[in-house]
């Protein structure tokens, strides 16, 4: 999300907040849920195997919505529509091709998520803590 922050645009301001601090959470705490696995003897063909399932039901689940809303909103057919998605999913920093050596790292026996860049997260939660409240924090 911190990479593509035009995929919301258009998106009510409430629902764009949501999700990017949503994501900033993600990638704030993928380490622990990372660290639990591997402690709870979890072995890399599953977390492999698993990241793959997860890939293609993802990507199947999301192109299936998208079919459906373009459908209801008249612009499947567009040449337009396809052009746009084209550019924002394989663009040399677009959604699938730009996120492809993260993926393809995460497959990796030397991999942790303590190596991946989550310095945007990060300052996306601090310069806008105006637009959500924290519940907890940790101590």
């Amino acid at each position: 999300m911190f990479h593509h922050p035009e995929a919301l645009a258009g998106a009510e301001p409430r629902l764009q907040t949501l999700w990017m601090w949503h994501a900033a959470e993600e990638a704030e705490h993928c380490s622990t849920a990372f660290d639990v696995y591997k402690a709870l003897g979890g072995n890399e063909y599953w977390r492999v195997r698993l990241l793959r399932l997860v890939t293609w039901t993802f990507a199947m689940d999301m192109a299936r919505q998208t079919v459906r809303n373009l459908w209801h909103d008249g612009s499947l057919f567009r040449w337009s529509t396809w052009r746009s998605a084209a550019t924002l999913l394989f663009a040399r920093d677009g959604m699938i091709r730009g996120n492809y050596r993260m993926w393809a790292a995460y497959q990796s026996p030397n991999f942790h998520p303590r190596q991946q860049d989550t310095s945007r997260s990060v300052r996306w939660l601090q310069d806008n803590q105006d637009r959500f409240s924290v519940v907890c924090r940790a101590t």
